[in-house]
Parts: C-alpha cells; sequence; structure tokens
C-alpha cells in the first residue's frame, strides 16, 4: 500500500470519528449565528425583537427545507447509483456466462428466471 493511501485511509477513519462532533459545533454556531442575525435586524433594519424573531424563524425553516430537499436529493443519487452497479454487475455476469459451458448459463438463467418470480410473490 502506498503512503498516500495509508494517509487517505487514515484521514477517513479520523473524518468518521470527528463527524458527529463537527455536526454538534455546526449545529451550535448555527444557532448562535441565527441569534446574532436577529440582533442585527433589530439594529439594521429598525424591526422589533419579535418581528427580528419571525425573520430568523422563517430563514431558519427554509434552511430546514434546503437540507431536506439536499438529503432526498442524495437519496434519489444512491439509488440511482445501485442500479447502475447492478446493471454493471448483470453485464459482467452475463460476459463471464457466455464463455462457460452453455448448460451452466442455462442453469444460471433458469435460477434468476425463478429468483424474479419469488421477488414478485
Amino acid at each position: 500500500m502506498s503512503p498516500l493511501q495509508r494517509a487517505y485511509d487514515t484521514a477517513r477513519r479520523w473524518l468518521r470519528e470527528e463527524l458527529p462532533n463537527a455536526e454538534m459545533h455546526a449545529a451550535a454556531s448555527l444557532l448562535d449565528v441565527m441569534t446574532k442575525a436577529r440582533e442585527y435586524l433589530v439594529a439594521a433594519e429598525s424591526l422589533t425583537r419579535d418581528e427580528a424573531q419571525r425573520v430568523v424563524d422563517v430563514l431558519r425553516y427554509d434552511l430546514r427545507e434546503a437540507a431536506h430537499h439536499w438529503h432526498d436529493v442524495k437519496l434519489e443519487i444512491v439509488d440511482w447509483a445501485k442500479f447502475d452497479v447492478e446493471q454493471l454487475e448483470a453485464a459482467i455476469v452475463d460476459r463471464l456466462l457466455s464463455a462457460a459451458d452453455p448448460t451452466w448459463t442455462e442453469l444460471a438463467k433458469f435460477q434468476r428466471g425463478r429468483s424474479q418470480l419469488n421477488d414478485v410473490e
């Protein structure tokens, strides 16, 4: 294994351990920023604290909705990637089977057909 690959693996393990802590700090930091935004709106826009809080609440809602949207997009991409990998695996298996004994090839097709029928039921 190359030194760069080893360093990458180490960094990936470290990141996996540190990410939950970073997420907690990000949430606390975001709350702090929202509080500062409210105070800024009171001073810069001459809003009451209640009015500024309503603006910040809507902003927080919009950020939450954007996060949910990106999460959904990520799930769609993951689903698409899984589909793509499954298609590639099937193509590779078909190519390998075409080089195999025709009896085994037909048996594999038959077994795949049976498993697909079982999945439908």
